[in-house]
């Protein structure tokens, strides 16, 4: 049982300047992508945050990103799977829409909370920013290449050099939060990080219920060898009882006996147990089992695919948490509270948005758009280029 990579959830930020309503007797611009696939012009605000606005491009760029994720991952593809329902009951199509609302509401929130703080971008900052964009260009394959991919993301070349200044923002938010403490880490942090994350610890005794082939695979014991492994798990709980639950024994005990992988010269992979665990690493019926127990307590012999278990709960490893509970959780932290307190408002645009018809329509246009390029200049061309990055 070999523990997963734990990873921090970090969040990735980004931020459009927000835009007021325009006159919408106006003609709209022939280059606005979002006028012409969603009849809303660019700069119209699809929904609000704290009463500020978030404009048409920059929501539907995020509309246009959570929909390639799902393309990515096979869920929607074509006309097909837009009406499919996900686990909370939602459609794939609504779903996508939710995703790229709370995209936008985070940027917003982000930028809202830089203009409280007085954070711009410092004049390094915006050179760096320039240098940036010059390179997402070079990296698109030119002017052209980059208009096309600008296109096919319903965004405006201002829009994406907007979108991008957030890296700098969050830069600055945290650099002003760290100066007057907000992002030191108390041992109070600590605590609330592991009941927060569900972070637990545990040592256990595995007497395996199978046999592991020379390919690698796994046979499950026959019924009187799982019987015999099952007698010797309640022995040693039984020595266990009798010695009033000992600390002492159980490690004793399981470095003699426990079946849970061991190296060359027989020691456990995991002799200090498994100190730092998060929700789901483990087996169901491991978890469960671990999380009933109080620090200090023994568990009965618990059953899993890979055998017997005898689990002691144990106290985190504390070094191993504050990796973990560092200025950047903190802010994330931070963020997240922000976000809930957020107050979002949407418009009856946003509310019949369609995302499926809007897709469809700006990969119309953005195909015709780029097909004329090529035919008016035939002879450059060339190998695809890799998009431009959005910088976070």
């Amino acid at each position: 049982m070999k523990k997963k990579t734990w990873l921090s959830g970090a969040l990735a930020l980004a931020l459009l300047t927000g835009c007021g309503m325009v006159n919408p007797i106006a003609p709209a611009d022939p280059d606005d992508m979002a006028y012409l696939a969603a009849d809303v012009r660019r700069t119209d605000p699809l929904l609000t945050v704290d009463g500020v606005g978030i404009s048409a491009e920059e929501y539907l760029f995020w509309l246009v990103n959570a929909i390639s994720e799902q393309q990515y991952y096979g869920a929607i593809s074509g006309d097909e799977g837009w009406d499919d329902l996900q686990l909370d009951g939602t459609t794939t199509a609504q779903a996508v829409k939710d995703d790229a609302r709370q995209a936008a509401v985070l940027y917003q929130v982000v930028r809202n909370k830089a203009k409280e703080l007085g954070v711009t971008l410092t004049d390094e900052q915006t050179q760096q920013l320039t240098a940036s964009l010059d390179g997402a260009k070079e990296q698109a394959g030119g002017q052209e290449a980059y208009q096309n991919w600008l296109e096919a993301n319903c965004i405006s070349e201002e829009g994406f050099a907007t979108l991008n200044e957030v890296g700098y923002l969050s830069q600055g938010i945290r650099e002003k939060l760290s100066q007057v403490g907000e992002l030191a880490v108390t041992e109070a942090d600590t605590a609330n990080f592991v009941e927060s994350e569900g972070i637990y610890a545990a040592k256990h005794i595995l007497i395996s219920t199978r046999h592991r082939n020379d390919d690698g695979s796994y046979e499950d014991f026959s019924p009187e060898e799982k019987e015999a492994a099952f007698a010797q798990v309640q022995d040693l709980r039984e020595q266990l009882r009798k010695a009033g639950d000992d600390e002492a024994l159980f490690d004793t005990l399981m470095n003699e006996h426990s079946q849970d992988g061991r190296d060359e010269e027989g020691n456990l992979y995991y002799p200090q147990g498994y100190d730092f665990v998060y929700p789901g690493q483990m087996v169901p019926e491991f978890e469960n089992g671990a999380m009933a127990l109080e620090v200090g307590q023994i568990s009965e012999p618990i059953e899993t695919d890979y055998g017997y278990h005898i689990i002691l709960r144990i106290e985190p490893n504390m070094d191993t948490v504050r990796g973990y509970c560092t200025e950047d959780y903190k802010l994330n932290t931070l963020m997240q509270q922000w976000m809930d307190q957020a107050q979002v408002a949407t418009t009856k645009a946003y509310d019949e948005l369609d995302p499926h018809d809007f897709y469809t329509r700006l990969q119309s246009v953005a195909q015709a758009r780029r097909e004329a390029r090529e035919s008016a200049a035939p002879e450059e061309s060339g190998e695809p280029q890799a998009s431009p990055e959005v910088k976070g």
